[in-house]
């Protein structure tokens, strides 16, 4: 009988984070484009200060017009009915930047240098600003079942347009909802803390402490290396009642949490970041005697194009004795034999760390075609209490023909709660009993000698039993081979070309 108490709670906990209807993907989508048509004489990259800070606002009074838990108490020059009051006057852009910083004074320790005095001194129109506010003002916000989570989907959806329109790789500023309830749905977080070394917007916070049902066991510890995404993250945590420990540093070399040790993490950290080969990705600065560099207590060598390694290893030194870390990565990453990236997942391998790798769809992020995989490394496997039960031996899911499309977009897909929970029972099943119901193309536990057959690679499709496998290959490695092979057409094209302009010439000398 708990069993079944427990699964409809974790149902219900799913569809409290699932986006819903056909109908508020569309008003969402007409907000963004009524939102755009009124930038005026601002530049889209700088037009997100203006528009999210009033999202805040808006969604700040919400809570606490509706009593939400963890809301805070707002100023009266800060609330939304007193902005709209005044939308039409002609001081309303300073009265913005009064209310801003209003909030600032009445929670300093929270909000001290995260929403600057921008209204007043800018270039937006007076016009344009009152119906702006007009706009996060309508009906729908306030209605049953809506209010709150509709315009927090707002939030999230003017993030991602955001980071779209400028063209982050991989979403710079949230990981789609979707991954989020899918990474949360299988490590379960419930009590301890949780950390995110490139915590972006503050999604994968956000939607533990949702799961916990917002139970205040779950600490956050998180660092952002952009200083706009690093002000976004501790607003969306402000807006939601939680605290965390959240600090500005490129993780790479500036670890801002050296000694956390943490009992969950999740996290999406760059896609290939520094495998143009230009700029690299600050692999020069990392001390050879950097505690990260060790796996089982092996140093290991550096991807000098690619961080990704450097990524994994960051998750494995920050996790305590029976953590687990669950992240998102390239796909390219479960089979690339280049220098230090091979290593690296084989030691991972060997070690018993890796636990689980999900493969997804290509289309489940807006800005990147990269086809992503979820990693799981645990630290419970190696001497952890449940270490017999799964000891030498990993679980491969292929969830590649999960998702639909998203209503409305023509691109991008979104896991369903049916598809989260399919994939979710499975490694719960994993890590409780070490025998999930495998099926086949789909799932199954495979061991380590048939690993070591396949050269480490971790690709699913060749475990689960697909068939037609193929090995995703990063895009961003595979555009040089691809541009001199297109190149290498185009000469030949142009040869022929000039072979059978040649031949109708004779043709023509012939006649």
């Amino acid at each position: 009988m708990a069993r079944t108490s427990a699964s409809a709670d974790r149902k219900r906990g799913l569809r409290t984070l699932a986006l819903e209807g056909t109908g508020s993907t569309e008003l969402i989508k007409e907000l963004w484009q009524a939102a755009v048509t009124l930038r005026g004489a601002i530049e889209p990259a700088e037009y997100k200060r203006f528009v999210l800070p009033l999202i805040f606002l808006r969604y700040l009074s919400l809570r606490a017009e509706l009593r939400r838990p963890g809301a805070y108490p707002v100023p009266k020059k800060a609330r939304w009915s007193e902005l709209l009051a005044h939308a039409s006057d002609d001081d309303i852009k300073l009265r913005l930047d009064d209310a801003l910083e209003a909030l600032e004074t009445a929670y300093p320790a929270r909000l001290r240098g995260l929403l600057p005095r921008i209204y007043a001194t800018s270039h937006m129109d007076r016009q344009n600003v009152t119906r702006l506010l007009h706009l996060f003002s309508r009906e729908i916000f306030t209605q049953e079942h809506g209010g709150e989570d509709l315009l927090g989907r707002v939030y999230e959806y003017f993030i991602g347009e955001f980071a779209s329109s400028e063209g982050k790789r991989g979403g710079e500023y949230f990981t789609p909802a979707s991954i989020v309830r899918l990474l949360v749905a299988m490590l379960e977080p419930t009590r301890g803390i949780v950390y995110d070394p490139c915590c972006g917007s503050g999604g994968m916070f956000v939607q533990s402490d949702i799961f916990a049902k917002h139970s205040r066991k779950l600490s956050f510890f998180g660092q952002e290396s952009k200083e706009f995404t690093y002000r976004l993250c501790r607003m969306n945590l402000f807006i939601h009642g939680l605290e965390g420990d959240v600090r500005l540093g490129n993780t790479y070399f500036d670890d801002k949490h050296p000694a956390l040790k943490a009992d969950y993490i999740l996290a999406n950290p760059p896609f290939n970041d520094g495998s143009k080969g230009r700029e690299g990705w600050g692999v020069d600065e990392i001390s050879q005697a950097d505690p990260r560099l060790r796996v089982a207590g092996k140093r290991m060598p550096l991807a000098p194009r690619n961080a990704n390694p450097m990524w994994m290893m960051h998750f494995l030194h920050h996790l305590k004795a029976g953590g687990t870390a669950g992240f998102v990565m390239a796909a390219g990453e479960l089979s690339n034999n280049h220098a230090g990236r091979l290593e690296v997942r084989t030691a991972l391998v060997e070690a018993d760390l890796v636990d689980c790798v999900v493969q997804l769809s290509s289309q489940l992020f807006a800005n990147t075609q990269i086809p992503c995989t979820l990693w799981f490394l645990s630290k419970a496997r190696a001497g952890g209490r449940d270490s017999r039960k799964r000891q030498g031996e990993l679980l491969f899911i292929d969830g590649r023909a999960l998702g639909a499309l998203i209503p409305g977009s023509r691109k991008q897909r979104q896991l369903s709660d049916a598809d989260v929970e399919r994939v979710a029972s499975v490694y719960r099943e994993f890590r409780r009993t070490g025998r999930p119901n495998e099926v086949p193309g789909f799932a199954r536990v495979t061991g380590l000698q048939e690993i070591r057959a396949q050269g480490y690679a971790l690709t699913p499709g060749r475990y689960v039993g697909a068939a037609d496998v193929e090995d995703a290959e990063d895009f961003e490695e595979s555009l040089p081979r691809l541009t001199t092979q297109l190149e290498q057409e185009l000469t030949r094209a142009t040869v022929l070309d000039e072979r059978l302009r040649a031949l109708v010439k004779e043709l023509n000398r012939g006649s």
